[in-house]
């Protein structure tokens, strides 16, 4: 059996430790929150509640990086995003040859940015498999630590390596633990798609009142309304030209949920909303520092916006939202996220990138 750590013990993490341990594999579930530890260590065992129900006992729960790294096979990292470049630092000198380094989800170049650290100059010097998964594998929240709420299993959810053609190692190893990985030919495809720019930042913003003051809400069903569904589909109008003018061919928004949810296409977006049932009862953020707030914009919006720019395409909607986030949060979310630079694309011509990724 396959040892894994998961770094990130938050709703993704604690869902993907107790199904794993659940299933016999050994787990090492690691957080910096030594609050959020202690509580865990306590209770031991994790459940998870909804369409799926189980209990899993992590082998251990710490802390502690070193600890968790030690004789693993896998190591998911389900942190927010802002934390990648932070692990990946952390995690270098533990690396060892062989190990499998899943990002969940990359988000807009996660695999690249890790792959900067883990393979650069001062790289760990290991070989290494490196891959993101476009989304978490589950749509979760945990309102208690120890218990998850798991609203649903994506059907289908895609993954690439990086480089790509190491996806046969990943897929021979993780295929059978996961088979809702969808193998996809580089991070380009999963990290382009950005289904979490559109659902969750855009949302967020335009509920802001709703957060301000206090007010509790059905997040999807209640949050997106058809006004706020059709905004979403004029940004993600914009996120579709900016994967293929990169050379994706990225499907909408709704094609793509259509697809990992087995639904019935509709005739817009938030009729396609209201008939996803593991989207229904799940709550609104509460504060600006949320991740579907904060993640989101930087690690979404912002390299969306900023490789459009980059290959001169206009992005005019998904602008303004970087620019609103930006004033909610107090911060400079342009200069903070993921842009075109930091992804290594400055100066590069497209067919350099695609060799990038290949």
């Amino acid at each position: 059996m396959l040892n894994f750590a998961i770094i990130g013990a938050g709703a993704g993490g604690q869902t993907m430790a107790a199904i794993l341990a659940s299933k016999g594999y050994s787990v090492k579930l690691q957080d910096i929150d030594t609050a959020k530890i202690q509580r865990l260590k306590e209770l031991k065992t994790i459940k998870v509640t909804g369409k799926i129900e189980c209990e899993g006992t992590p082998e251990l729960i710490t802390d502690q990086l070193p600890e968790a790294l030690e004789n693993v096979d896998v190591i998911m990292i389900v942190s927010t995003t802002d934390a990648h470049r932070s692990i990946a630092a952390a995690c270098k000198p533990y690396i060892r040859d062989g190990q499998i380094v899943v990002l969940n989800p990359g988000h807009c170049g996660g695999a690249l940015e890790v792959a900067n650290i883990l393979r650069g100059e001062d790289g760990c010097g290991k070989d290494i498999v490196i891959a993101e998964a476009g989304d978490l594998m589950y749509a979760c929240r945990s309102y208690e630590i120890g218990t998850t709420f798991q609203s649903g299993l994506k059907a289908t959810v895609p993954i690439a390596t990086l480089p790509g053609r190491d996806i046969d190692r990943l897929m021979d190893v993780l295929g059978p633990i996961f088979p809702n990985l969808t193998p996809v030919p580089n991070v380009l495809e999963t990290s382009f798609e950005g289904n979490g720019a559109m659902l969750h930042p855009i949302p967020t913003i335009m509920n802001i009142n709703k957060m301000d003051l206090g007010e509790s809400y059905d997040y999807y069903m209640e949050g997106i309304t058809p006004h706020i569904a059709a905004i979403i589909e004029a940004c993600d109008k914009e996120k579709v030209a900016v994967c293929r003018a990169m050379g994706v061919a990225a499907e909408s928004l709704m094609d793509s949920l259509v697809a990992i949810y087995k639904l019935e296409p509709k005739d817009n977006l938030y009729n396609l909303i209201q008939s996803i049932e593991p989207y229904r009862g799940l709550k609104n953020p509460t504060v600006v520092t949320h991740r579907f707030l904060v993640e989101d914009t930087m690690s979404g919006l912002v390299p969306l916006t900023s490789v459009g720019k980059m290959l001169g395409i206009e992005t005019p909607m998904m602008d303004a939202f970087v620019n609103l986030a930006g004033v909610i949060c107090g911060r400079d979310f342009k200069t903070e996220g993921r842009t075109a630079e930091k992804l290594g694309f400055a100066g590069k011509s497209l067919e350099e990138i695609k060799e990038m990724v290949r």
